[in-house]
Protein backbone atom coordinates (compact mmCIF):
# COMPACT_ATOMS: atom_id res chain seq x y z
CA UNK A 1 0.00 0.00 0.00
CA UNK A 2 1.17 3.72 -0.77
CA UNK A 3 1.08 5.59 2.25
CA UNK A 4 0.46 9.31 1.97
CA UNK A 5 2.88 11.78 4.11
CA UNK A 6 0.81 13.21 6.70
CA UNK A 7 0.40 16.75 5.61
CA UNK A 8 0.70 16.45 1.60
CA UNK A 9 -2.31 16.57 -0.76
CA UNK A 10 -2.90 13.82 -2.63
CA UNK A 11 -5.36 12.23 -5.00
CA UNK A 12 -7.28 9.43 -4.69
CA UNK A 13 -9.47 7.61 -7.40
CA UNK A 14 -11.71 5.77 -5.51
CA UNK A 15 -12.59 2.18 -6.42
CA UNK A 16 -15.25 0.96 -3.00
CA UNK A 17 -17.12 2.89 -0.44
CA UNK A 18 -17.28 0.81 2.81
CA UNK A 19 -19.81 3.17 4.08
CA UNK A 20 -20.68 7.15 4.14
CA UNK A 21 -17.46 8.21 5.95
CA UNK A 22 -15.30 5.56 4.63
CA UNK A 23 -13.44 3.83 4.45
CA UNK A 24 -13.10 4.99 1.04
CA UNK A 25 -10.74 2.98 -0.54
CA UNK A 26 -8.55 4.49 -3.15
CA UNK A 27 -6.90 3.02 -6.73
CA UNK A 28 -3.48 3.36 -4.72
CA UNK A 29 -4.41 1.20 -2.16
CA UNK A 30 -5.00 3.90 0.79
CA UNK A 31 -8.21 4.27 3.09
CA UNK A 32 -9.65 7.21 3.30
CA UNK A 33 -11.92 8.58 6.12
CA UNK A 34 -13.73 12.06 5.66
CA UNK A 35 -13.17 14.50 7.79
CA UNK A 36 -15.85 16.26 10.16
CA UNK A 37 -19.12 13.74 9.78
CA UNK A 38 -20.69 11.29 10.90
CA UNK A 39 -22.62 8.52 9.11
CA UNK A 40 -24.82 5.46 9.98
CA UNK A 41 -22.73 2.05 10.17
CA UNK A 42 -23.31 -0.88 9.42
CA UNK A 43 -24.53 -3.15 12.28
CA UNK A 44 -21.80 -5.78 11.85
CA UNK A 45 -19.20 -2.99 12.06
CA UNK A 46 -16.94 -3.71 15.02
CA UNK A 47 -16.92 -1.67 17.09
CA UNK A 48 -20.47 -0.33 16.46
CA UNK A 49 -21.00 2.19 18.38
CA UNK A 50 -24.48 3.04 20.10
CA UNK A 51 -25.85 6.20 20.08
CA UNK A 52 -24.71 8.74 22.34
CA UNK A 53 -26.64 11.92 23.40
CA UNK A 54 -24.08 14.64 21.58
CA UNK A 55 -24.41 12.22 18.23
CA UNK A 56 -28.60 11.72 18.71
CA UNK A 57 -28.27 10.88 14.68
CA UNK A 58 -25.46 8.47 15.15
CA UNK A 59 -27.12 5.09 14.23
CA UNK A 60 -25.82 1.21 13.49
CA UNK A 61 -28.63 0.65 11.08
CA UNK A 62 -28.06 -1.50 8.00
CA UNK A 63 -30.62 0.13 5.97
CA UNK A 64 -29.35 3.72 6.70
CA UNK A 65 -26.41 2.44 5.78
CA UNK A 66 -26.65 1.03 3.16
CA UNK A 67 -28.27 4.22 1.72
CA UNK A 68 -25.44 6.51 3.17
CA UNK A 69 -23.26 3.89 1.14
CA UNK A 70 -25.42 4.26 -1.96
CA UNK A 71 -25.64 7.92 -2.07
CA UNK A 72 -21.62 8.18 -1.00
CA UNK A 73 -21.31 5.80 -4.02
CA UNK A 74 -22.52 7.98 -6.87
CA UNK A 75 -20.51 10.97 -5.64
CA UNK A 76 -17.12 9.15 -5.90
CA UNK A 77 -16.64 6.03 -7.49
CA UNK A 78 -14.81 6.08 -10.60
CA UNK A 79 -13.75 10.32 -9.49
CA UNK A 80 -10.47 11.82 -8.08
CA UNK A 81 -10.75 13.42 -5.52
CA UNK A 82 -7.92 16.10 -4.17
CA UNK A 83 -7.71 15.19 -0.48
CA UNK A 84 -5.68 17.27 2.67
CA UNK A 85 -4.60 14.46 5.64
CA UNK A 86 -5.88 15.61 8.79
CA UNK A 87 -4.75 12.74 10.87
CA UNK A 88 -5.64 9.02 11.34
CA UNK A 89 -8.12 6.58 12.40
CA UNK A 90 -7.71 2.71 12.12
CA UNK A 91 -5.37 2.16 9.57
CA UNK A 92 -7.08 5.37 7.70
CA UNK A 93 -6.06 8.66 6.56
CA UNK A 94 -8.95 11.23 7.74
CA UNK A 95 -8.55 13.70 5.42
CA UNK A 96 -10.71 16.72 4.09
CA UNK A 97 -11.48 15.57 0.28
CA UNK A 98 -12.48 18.08 -2.76
CA UNK A 99 -14.85 16.22 -5.58
CA UNK A 100 -13.86 17.12 -9.33
CA UNK A 101 -16.59 19.84 -9.20
CA UNK A 102 -14.70 21.90 -6.45
CA UNK A 103 -17.26 21.10 -3.65
CA UNK A 104 -15.92 19.53 -0.08
CA UNK A 105 -16.97 15.80 -0.12
CA UNK A 106 -18.07 16.33 3.62
CA UNK A 107 -20.46 19.02 2.80
CA UNK A 108 -21.69 17.28 -0.49
CA UNK A 109 -22.42 13.86 1.41
CA UNK A 110 -24.21 15.95 4.29
CA UNK A 111 -25.68 17.95 1.47
CA UNK A 112 -27.06 14.80 -0.16
CA UNK A 113 -28.52 13.01 3.16
CA UNK A 114 -25.50 10.28 3.82
CA UNK A 115 -24.39 11.89 7.08
CA UNK A 116 -24.40 14.73 9.39
CA UNK A 117 -21.87 17.01 10.85
CA UNK A 118 -19.45 15.62 13.29
CA UNK A 119 -18.92 19.11 15.68
CA UNK A 120 -16.40 18.26 17.44
CA UNK A 121 -14.29 17.18 14.89
CA UNK A 122 -15.96 19.96 12.29
CA UNK A 123 -14.38 22.32 14.40
CA UNK A 124 -11.20 20.49 15.13
CA UNK A 125 -10.18 20.10 11.08
CA UNK A 126 -11.05 23.61 10.31
CA UNK A 127 -14.09 22.35 8.11
CA UNK A 128 -15.59 26.00 7.56
CA UNK A 129 -18.83 26.35 6.30
CA UNK A 130 -21.24 24.75 3.69
CA UNK A 131 -22.12 26.58 0.44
Amino acid sequence: MITADTTAPFICTVTHVHDGDGPLWCRSGQKIRAAGIQAPDFSSAEPCRRPHRRRANYTCDDRAAARSQQIVSRLVLGKWLTCLPMGRSYQRVVARCTLPDGRSLSCATIAAGAAVRWDRYWRQYGMGECR
